[in-house]
C-alpha cells in the first residue's frame, strides 16, 4: 500500500486531541528551557537562544529504537535524515541535513564541540558515538559559519556526551530481524578529581536484500527465459525486474575511553579517544530468469518469454563488493574559568580514517569464480584545534572570541584487482590522487543586552583558505598534474534578536551568510573505474555561500511549547554535478534558493506522557544553473518539501515506550526532476512509517524491551542502493550494575 500526502494530516490530531490533563509533571516542564551551548558556544537557555534549538537527551534515546545517533533525530523539525535500514552502519549511505540545504558536508557534525564530519566527503559515522554514552544531542539549524566556519550552511548538530559522576556499569544484550546481534558494554566511575567512561560495542547481521537488478531492453536475442517481471525506471522508460543482489551481511565494533581531570581552581581537562570498524560482506545474488529446464540464468543474451524483448546479461550486474571502514577519533580539550564571569577554553582533535574501500566487480566476474575487479582506497585525515575566550564586558556585553585551524588530507588509490572479493588486493594501481586545504580563522561574537527583553547578538568569522595537490595516471597514457596551492579568504557575519515581551514568549530574528570548503573528493578524489562513469575531481573548485535570514516565535503554555519559523536560504557558487554517458564532474555552476517553514508542537502531561507534532515545508530550487539551464526553476534533488513527525512519549510504573510516526514526501534524485515515477527501483517515493517501542524495569537492575520498526509494513523505494527494511522487531535486555 502506498502512502499519499492527504491521509498524514489526519495523524497530526492524534496530538492535538490528546487528553489534556490537568497539570504536568515537573520532568516535561523543565525539558521545554533546557540549557544549550551550540547555538553560542556559551551556556544560555534554549528560550534565550538566537536560534530554535532542538535538544534531544538521553531520556528521548532510551525510549526510541536507536542503534547510532543519527537515528535520534529523525522526528525534529527541519531534519532529513536518511540511511540505509537494518540498522546497519553508515560509510556513505547516512546523510542529515538540516532546512533545504542537501549533502553530507553542509550539515557541521560536532562531538563535544569536535569535528566528525570525515574530511573525503563530509560524510560521518554516527556508530563512532553509542547512544549510551550521550547525555544530549543538540541541533542548531541556520548558518553557523559566523561560529564554527565551513560545514555549518544548514547548521549544526552538536553530539554531548555524559560526564561520569558515580561508579556505574551497563551492559545491553539484543537480537532481532534479520539475524541483528547486539552487545554493548559501558564502565563509568568518579574517582576523586578523576572521571572516566569505557565503552565497548558489537553488532552482526545477516542483513537483508537492499538492492534489486533492472535492466532495460537491449542487445541481440538469445536463449529463451522466464521470469522477468515487467517494470519501468524511474522516468518512465520500460524495463525488467529480473533478481537482486541478496543479502548484504555486515557486522562492526566499537571501542572508546573518555577521561575527565578535574584540575585546581575549577579547571578541567578531558581525553578521549575512540576506535569503530565495520565490515560489510556479500551473500548470494537471485536470479529471477530460468532457462526451459528451470535452471536460474545470470549471464549472456537472452530473450523473453512473452514480450519478446531481449536483454544483455552479465553476472557482475548481481554482484555488490565489500565495503570496510575503519575511523580513528582522538580528542582533548581544556577548559578553566578566569574569574569574573570570564573563561577559556581550548580544544584539540584529529580523526584518521585510514580504511575507506570500495569494490566493484568488472564484467566478467562472478559469484563463486571471483574475477577481476575496481577497488577504491581513499585513506583521510583531519587535524583542528580552536582557542576561545569568553568574558563579559561592562554590564551590557557578552564577548566570545577565539582563534581556530584546521588541515584536511586525503589519497586516494584506484586498484585494477584480480579478485573483487579480496578486499586486501592491491593490485595493478590505475592512478593515485593526492590533497590538502588548511583553513586559518579568527572569529568574535557580541551578545548585547540592549534591553531587560531585547538581547542582539553581532558576530563575524574570517577564515583564510588555502588547497593543493596532485592528479596522476598510472595506466596508460600516464601522466600527472600538479596543483600548486591557492587560496580564498571569506568574511561570514551574523546578527541575530532575540526579543522576550513575556517569561513564556520569545520572538527572534537573525541574518547571516555562511560558507563551504569543497569536499577533497570533489578537488582531488579521482576514481576510474573500468565499469561505470569516471569521476573527474576539480582543483579549481572555490567554497561556496549561502546568505540566510529567518524570522520565529516560540510561546509556551504551562508545559506545552510552540514554535513557528519562516527561513530563506540563498545559495551562490552552488557545486553542482554533471554527467554525461561515460563521466561524473563537478563545477562551481549553480545558485538556489530554499523557503521553508517549521511548526511545532510539544506538550507533556500528567503522569509521565508527552507528546509531539511539527510539520516542515522546504520548497528548494535551482534558480540559476549555466552548466545546465534545463535544471532552472526545478527542485533540488535529494531535497523533500513536505515532512510531518507525530508521536507520544510516556513513563508509568515500570512501563515506558514511545510510538511515533514520520511521513516524508517526494523526493528528486533527477536535477531536471524527470524521475516521476513512484513504486519503482530507483526511485525516491513518498512514505509514511510508525515505529514502537515498549520497555519493562523488571527490577532495579535489570530492563527488558522490544521495539517494532515499520510496524505498518510499508513497502517503498528510497533509491538504488537503499530498499528500506520491511517490519522488524528488536528485542534487548539492560542490566545496570
Amino acid at each position: 500500500m502506498r502512502c499519499r500526502d492527504y491521509p498524514v494530516l489526519l495523524l497530526a490530531a492524534a496530538v492535538l486531541t490528546a487528553p489534556r490533563w490537568a497539570c504536568a509533571d515537573q520532568q516535561g516542564a523543565t525539558k521545554l528551557g533546557e540549557v544549550v551551548v551550540t547555538a553560542t558556544k556559551t551556556e544560555v537557555s534554549s528560550a534565550d537562544a538566537p536560534a530554535a534549538v532542538s535538544v534531544v537527551t538521553a531520556g528521548d534515546i532510551q525510549d526510541m529504537n536507536v542503534h547510532s545517533a543519527d537515528e535520534a533525530l529523525t522526528y525534529l523539525p527541519g531534519v532529513y535524515a536518511t540511511r540505509t535500514g537494518g540498522h546497519e552502519p553508515s560509510v556513505m549511505s547516512t546523510n542529515v541535513m538540516l532546512r533545504g540545504i542537501p549533502d553530507y558536508s553542509r550539515t557541521l557534525v560536532l562531538v563535544n564541540g569536535q569535528p566528525l564530519n570525515d574530511p573525503y566527503i563530509g560524510a560521518v559515522t554516527w556508530e563512532s558515538v553509542p547512544p549510551e554514552t550521550i547525555d544530549r544531542i543538540e541541533v542548531v539549524p541556520g548558518p553557523f559559519s559566523s561560529l564554527y566556519g565551513g560545514s555549518a550552511m544548514g547548521g549544526v548538530i552538536n553530539i554531548i556526551t555524559k560526564v561520569p559522576a558515580r561508579r556505574e556499569a551497563l551492559a545491553k544484550v539484543g537480537y532481532g530481524t534479520g539475524g541483528l546481534k547486539s552487545g554493548t558494554f559501558v564502565y563509568q566511575n568518579r574517582i576523586s578529581a578523576l572521571g572516566l567512561m569505557f565503552n565497548y560495542g558489537y553488532q552482526q547481521s545477516d542483513g537483508y536484500v537492499e538492492s534489486q537488478v533492472v535492466r532495460a531492453p537491449s542487445g541481440p536475442g538469445g536463449t529463451p527465459v522466464s521470469g522477468g517481471q515487467a517494470t519501468t525506471d524511474p522516468y518512465g522508460n520500460p524495463a525488467y525486474l529480473i533478481g537482486d543482489k541478496g543479502r548484504t551481511p555486515w557486522d562492526s565494533r566499537n571501542v572508546g575511553l573518555n577521561l575527565y581531570l578535574d584540575l585546581p581552581h575549577q579547571a578541567r581537562l578531558s581525553f578521549s579517544a575512540s576506535r569503530f570498524t565495520y565490515d560489510k560482506g556479500w551473500d548470494r545474488f537471485h536470479s529471477y530468469l530460468r532457462d526451459a529446464a528451470g535452471n536460474p540464468v545470470s549471464s549472456g543474451n537472452v530473450t523473453l518469454s512473452g514480450s519478446g524483448d531481449n536483454l544483455a546479461l552479465s553476472q557482475s550486474l548481481f554482484l555488490q563488493g565489500p565495503n570496510p571502514k575503519v575511523q580513528n577519533r582522538y580528542g582533548l580539550e581544556y577548559n578553566t574559568p578566569l574569574g569574573h564571569g570570564a573563561s577559556l577554553k581550548a580544544e584539540f582533535s584529529y580523526l584518521d580514517i585510514p580504511t575507506y574501500d570500495y569494490v566493484i566487480p568488472w564484467s566478467g566476474a562472478t559469484y563463486d569464480g571471483g574475477g577481476p575487479g575496481s577497488r577504491l582506497h581513499r585513506p583521510n585525515s583531519e587535524l583542528s584545534g580552536s582557542l576561545q575566550l569568553s568574558l563579559p564586558i561592562a554590564e551590557r556585553h557578552f564577548l566570545v572570541a577565539g582563534v581556530s585551524a584546521g588541515k584536511r588530507k586525503i589519497e586516494t588509490y584506484t586498484y585494477a584487482v584480480s579478485d573483487w572479493r579480496n578486499v586486501d588486493d592491491t593490485g595493478v594501481t590505475q592512478n593515485r590522487t593526492a590533497g590538502e586545504d588548511r583553513t586559518y580563522a579568527l572569529f568574535l561574537q557580541d551578545e548585547f543586552y540592549l534591553s531587560q527583553r531585547l538581547t542582539a547578538y553581532l558576530g563575524g568569522r574570517y577564515d583564510a583558505w588555502s588547497s593543493d595537490g596532485f592528479i596522476e595516471q598510472l595506466k596508460a597514457p600516464a601522466y600527472r598534474n600538479d596543483y600548486a596551492s591557492r587560496s580564498q579568504t571569506h568574511f561570514s557575519p551574523k546578527a541575530s534578536l532575540v526579543y522576550r515581551p513575556a517569561p513564556s514568549t520569545t520572538l527572534r530574528a537573525s541574518v547571516g551568510t555562511a560558507f563551504h570548503a569543497p569536499n577533497l573528493r570533489d578537488t582531488f578524489g579521482w576514481w576510474t573505474p573500468a565499469s561505470g562513469k569516471t569521476y573527474i575531481p576539480n582543483p579549481d573548485l572555490k567554497p561556496e555561500t549561502v546568505t540566510s535570514w529567518e524570522a520565529g516565535a516560540e510561546q509556551r503554555f504551562g508545559a506545552t511549547l510552540l514554535r513557528a519559523t519562516y527561513y530563506e536560504n540563498r545559495l551562490h557558487d552552488l557545486i553542482y554535478r554533471t554527467e554525461d554517458a561515460t563521466t561524473q564532474s563537478v563545477a562551481n555552476a549553480g545558485a538556489a534558493l530554499v523557503r521553508g517553514i517549521e511548526l511545532e508542537l510539544r506538550r507533556a502531561f500528567a503522569g509521565g506522557l508527552s507528546a509531539f507534532v511539527n510539520y516542515t515545508y522546504n520548497d528548494a530550487r535551482i534558480t540559476s544553473n549555466p552548466a545546465n539551464p534545463a535544471t532552472e526553476g526545478k527542485r533540488m534533488t535529494g531535497t523533500p518539501r513536505n515532512m510531518l513527525n507525530v508521536g507520544m512519549e510516556g513513563k508509568r510504573g515500570p512501563w515506558s515506550g514511545s510510538l511515533t510516526g514520520h511521513y516524508v514526501g517526494k523526493v528528486y534524485g533527477n536535477d531536471q526532476n524527470l524521475d516521476t515515477v513512484d513504486g519503482v527501483f530507483g526511485s525516491y517515493d513518498p512514505y509514511f512509517v510508525v515505529n514502537a517501542k515498549a520497555a519493562y524495569q523488571v527490577s532495579k537492575a535489570v530492563a527488558l524491551s522490544l521495539a517494532l520498526d515499520n510496524l505498518l509494513d510499508r513497502d517503498y523505494y528510497q533509491g538504488s542502493y537503499n530498499i528500506p527494511q520491511g517490519r522488524a522487531w528488536y528485542g534487548e535486555m539492560d542490566v545496570r550494575f
